[in-house]
């Protein structure tokens, strides 16, 4: 494999006239892709794409903004697919959410779905978006993943996608061992240059989003997994690394995190 797309989503209906050409062009780059199943449907699919691609794995659960319950017995048969490598995206959604009327449900989802994650010795693709001009999300998601730490220790593990927090909260989530990661978006913004900086190598993910938040070059058109290459370049440059150095860790961190080495 000669790159990582740690989240995206192959299963969107922005991909039903060409999906497997984006397929293809992913794997004659070498280039491999987590797809993200953010509902229960979505995560069936999921699983199909990344069964019938050996370069394609996928994360099943129930995104905060679905508004939908996570009921452990339509998941358990899918966890245990062998491309089945994390349980998310979970978390919290406040900046959409109205959050007033939506944390104790989402909260609870969100628990659901750490006690999942944890049962079946998965990693967590996190979902975390705060208020506007707010941490709150990454305060309150900290709080609940601190308490599940302590009780299960290296169990209790994952990626924070698409991270925008500061440096002060990137160290917490660096603290109970989770890795950060990155999309298209720093090609065009300069907010993350330094938290990019800030974390270590060795924690540090490469992601799209695809099919949103594509980079420069293709800002505003539709993203895809091979676009997560300019993501690297960009964080390479940030960092002032080489990019086959930074590439080759990134790779190594996904095999450690998602267990596939």
């Amino acid at each position: 494999m000669k790159y990582i797309d740690i989240h995206c989503h192959l299963d969107s209906e922005d991909y039903n006239s060409d999906r497997s050409e984006v397929l293809a062009r992913l794997k004659n780059t070498g280039g491999g892709a987590i797809t993200i199943g953010p509902t229960l449907e979505e995560s069936k699919k999921a699983i199909e794409i990344a069964e019938a691609n050996d370069n394609v794995w996928a994360c099943i659960g129930v995104h905060p903004e679905g508004e939908t319950e996570f009921n452990e017995n339509e998941f358990e048969e899918m966890v245990k697919c062998p491309k089945v490598v994390g349980i998310g995206e979970c978390g919290l959604e406040y900046f959409v959410m109205k959050k007033e009327e939506t944390e104790k449900f989402q909260k609870e989802l969100f628990i659901k779905q750490i006690k999942f994650a944890i049962k079946y010795d998965k990693p967590l693709m996190l979902h975390i978006r705060p208020s506007k001009k707010s941490q709150d999300a990454y305060l309150e998601a900290l709080d609940i993943l601190i308490s599940y730490k302590k009780e299960v220790g290296e169990k209790l593990r994952g990626n924070v996608h698409f991270f925008a927090g500061d440096v002060s909260i990137a160290q917490k989530f660096l603290d109970l061992g989770f890795t950060l990661s990155f999309t298209g978006v720093i090609t065009f913004t300069h907010d993350y240059d330094e938290v990019i900086k800030y974390i270590p190598q060795d924690s540090l993910m490469s992601e799209t989003d695809a099919p949103w938040v594509a980079p420069v070059p293709w800002r505003g058109k539709r993203n895809e997994p091979t676009y997560v290459i300019e993501v690297i370049k960009k964080m390479a440059e940030i960092r002032g690394e080489d990019f086959e150095t930074l590439n080759n860790a990134i790779i190594q961190n996904f095999k450690r995190v998602f267990l596939l080495s």
